[in-house]
């Protein structure tokens, strides 16, 4: 399995806004520098990250992205599935698939499981304090 793009720059720019989260909005151009992505591929991931709630956009002089919560409570893995499509690795992981004769989805929900739950264990904050090394 390999996570695309969007998480690795979206996990980067929620670290650099977990990093300044008392300070101040990080402009969208800040930003950009920091992750090395543009600006339309930056829009695109922090849109899907507002959408969850995990960052938020201002408009205008002073405006541009602060996390919505405090880093404490926002996990990885909310931020993984947020870009990921929540991690549905294979269709019949989700909460209403009716897929129960397939005698390998028992190992697919295990391991969605299993990721999921690692993923819930961080927190942004330890990211940000160095913890998860």
């Amino acid at each position: 399995m390999k996570l695309s793009s969007k998480t690795k720059y979206g996990i980067k720019a929620c670290h650099f806004l977990g990093i300044n989260y008392q300070k101040t909005h990080v402009s969208a151009s800040t930003l950009e520098n920091y992750i090395q992505v543009s600006g339309k591929y930056l829009e695109k991931i922090m849109r899907m990250l507002s959408a969850r709630n995990i960052v938020s956009a201002t408009r205008g002089a002073n405006g541009g992205y602060t996390l919505a919560r405090s880093p404490e409570q926002i996990t990885i893995g909310e931020i993984v599935r947020a870009l990921e499509d929540d991690m549905e690795i294979i269709e019949c992981v989700k909460e209403d698939a009716k897929c129960k004769c397939c005698p390998s989805s028992g190992v697919w929900k295990r391991l969605y499981d299993g990721i999921n739950q690692i993923l819930d264990d961080m927190t942004l904050q330890q990211m940000i304090n160095g913890e998860l090394h």
